[in-house]
Order: structure tokens, then sequence, then C-alpha cells
């Protein structure tokens, strides 16, 4: 009897109880981060939501559906509790979104920005990275968005959404971050967004009230990182071919030129890239297979006849020469400000470890800039549409 009353007691001693909870009252929800550089300091602003504004069982307010809070400090960690002069509430960042840098930040260096969010013990790894293009983060946070209430969860929702239909976009997360930063041969990159139209009508409700919001965010390019600091953008095209060569294109929509100011639209469905290198008398090269799939989807030349097999062919080397323009614009732009973005670097290491080990620290300066890179693009297109050639004419 008095062995199983110890065991028992032992067993109680055991259960530590609800030591470390907090009441979700008690708390302030962030889904949106943003970090500018001011005047020698860290501007940190936080986006948390406003749960009453929210919920399904109460009719909304006048209050926004989400409030900004912001601190200043030499570093993150003083601005993160600098907000606790205003902030009713502890911030919890157990449910963040978007992880937004202005700039600024960024060219100064954002290897503080990851770390420290690494560090903290109540954030995930899945939330996302992005640059403000041109503008600060507090402005990208600030807005009013139309069909999503919070702004954090719209761009994160679009974010994924233009990554698996668009092309120019990467959703990269913080475990894909430090992986980046962590490895020589392997240079972060991390999508653009920026404002359209007045950030001071943005971040009023009447930004919501019209058809067309008068201030909203778009994803712009990519921004290519040395070491962990940002060096320069690529554009529309270069962002498809970065996609593309690093297997992060799921689907995009290529246009061919049939006639006068018409184009013929072409939907890529699928795409496979593989990356070799090779070291040949003394010099690293690169080999970049691409396999692509495509579709027909729009035909507005009525003289291009789809039924015959030697149009299919044509259209599809123009295609080809489509995938291959792009991939060779992002090799050259990433060239130009000797960024390997691509991991060239890495597989080289992977692939011819001793060669590699000799030159990894001229790698960025000296070998990526001068590297001879060869493509080889396969590009199928499998379906023309159920109407194959249209009546129309």
């Amino acid at each position: 009897m008095f062995y199983k009353l110890a065991i028992s007691m032992l067993c109680l001693l055991m259960l530590s109880g609800c030591w470390s909870r907090r009441e979700l009252n008690e708390l302030l929800i962030v889904l949106g981060v943003g970090v500018d550089w001011e005047d020698g300091h860290y501007l940190v602003s936080y986006q948390v939501v406003n749960p009453s504004e929210i919920s399904n069982q109460k009719k909304a307010g006048d209050r926004p559906p989400s409030t900004l809070f912001q601190g200043r400090g030499r570093t993150l960690f003083e601005a993160a509790r600098s907000v606790t002069a205003e902030a009713p509430r502890k911030v919890y960042m157990g449910h963040l979104q978007m992880y937004v840098i202005g700039e600024e930040a960024a060219r100064r260096g954002i290897k503080e920005l990851v770390d420290s969010a690494a560090r903290d013990n109540e954030t995930r790894l899945d939330f996302n990275f992005i640059v403000a293009k041109g503008t600060k983060a507090e402005d990208v946070l600030k807005l009013y968005t139309p069909v999503e209430k919070l702004p954090s969860y719209s761009m994160q929702q679009s974010l994924k959404t233009s990554e698996k239909n668009w092309a120019p976009t990467i959703a990269v997360t913080l475990d894909e971050a430090l992986n980046k930063l962590s490895v020589q041969g392997d240079e972060l990159a991390l999508t653009g967004i920026r404002v359209i139209g007045s950030p001071d009508v943005g971040e009023t409700k009447q930004n919501v009230e019209t058809f067309m919001p008068p201030s909203r965010f778009r994803y712009s390019g990519i921004a290519a990182f040395k070491e962990d600091k940002l060096i320069g953008w690529l554009n529309e095209k270069e962002s498809k071919g970065y996609t593309d060569i690093t297997n992060n294109l799921d689907s995009t929509s290529i246009a061919l030129a049939c006639g006068d100011k018409r184009f013929l639209g072409v939907e890529v469905s699928s795409s496979d890239s593989k990356i070799k290198t090779k070291v040949v008398d003394g010099n690293p090269e690169v080999e970049i297979s691409i396999r692509t799939e495509g579709n027909i989807v729009e035909r507005t030349c009525t003289d291009i006849d789809l039924s015959d097999p030697k149009t299919i062919e044509r259209l599809q080397k123009e295609t080809k020469q489509s995938i291959l323009a792009n991939v060779e614009a992002a090799v050259a732009r990433a060239k130009e400000i000797k960024s390997d973005i691509f991991g060239f670097g890495v597989q080289l290491g992977k692939e011819h470890a001793a060669f590699w080990k000799q030159i990894q620290d001229q790698w960025s300066d000296e070998y990526f800039p001068q590297l001879k890179v060869d493509y080889k693009i396969e590009m199928y297109i499998r379906k023309t549409g159920t109407t194959e050639n249209s009546t129309i004419r």
C-alpha cells in the first residue's frame, strides 16, 4: 500500500501544470513584422490583430482589423522592448506570417534580423521574408487590403498564389533564409513588394471603399543579396529565369508574337531543372538542364494551324527561345552584381569537393563572374485546347 502511495506522489510531482500558460486576452497576436533603418536606429513595426473586428459573431465597428505598434532601438531587442511603452499587452509571435524588410535595412545587412527571429522561441520557421522595394516596411504593413481584412494574411496568400501560377516571385521562409546565409556558394534572394499609389490614402478606410483601391501592394522583382546585404534587383524577365533555374517554377505564361501586336498564349504547366558542374583545365563550368511542358491557351492569330504537327514544332522552338532568354538574362544579371543566387557554388562543392575547397574564397568575385554556363532546354506542347482551331475569324 505504501509502495503504491509513494509511486502516486512521485507521479504528481512530475506534473508541472500550466506554469507558462498565457491567456489570449493578455496577448497581442502579431501577424506581420516590419523592420526599417532610420537615423542609426531600427524601427520595428508590429501588425497585431483586433479580434473584435474580424469576428464573424460581431458586427464590425469603426476600428481597423489590425493595429500597428512601433518601437525604436539600437538593437532589434531594444526596439522590440520599447514597444511596451505604448502596447497594452505583450506581443506574441507564434502566428507570424510576414516579415517585411525595408530596402535601406536590407542594404545595411539582415544577419541580425534573421538571427533575432530564429532565437525567439515563440516564432515558427514557416513565415515568409520579403523586401519593401523603394519604400519603408511600415508603409506596406499600414495598407487596408480588399477581400482579406488582415493585410499580412492577404500578402501571404498573394505571395503563395503568385509563386505557383506566375513565376517572378518566391516564398522564402525563415529556415530557408537561415540555410542560404549559413553556406558559402549560395546567396539569398527574396521577393520584392512595392506600394502602388499613395501610402497616406492606403492607411485609411477609404482605400477599400472603391472598386479599385487607390493604394495597394504588388510583388515586383527579386532582391539579390551578397552575403547578407541587398546588392541589386532582378527585373521580371530575370526573375522568371531565376525561378526556372532554381526549380521554383510551377506554372507561368509565355506570350509568342504571331502578328501585328498579336500574341499566342502558352501556359507552362510543369518545369523541372537540374544543375551539373564540371572542372575543365582548372576552370569550373555549369550545365543547366530544363525540361518544360505547356499548353496553348490563347490563339489570337487565326492563320496558325494548331492541327499541323510542324506548327507545334515551331511553337515549341519559339517557346524554348523565350525560356532561354529568361535564364540567360538571370545569369548575366547575377554575374554583373557578383551574387551566386542560384547555388552553383554549393553544387560545385558537392560534385568536386577538393576543387571547391581551393577556390571557395575567390568564388564570388573571381570565378563566378567568369563562369561558363551551358543550357540544355527541352520544351513540349502537350495540349492545344478542346477546340484546337477555333471557328472564330
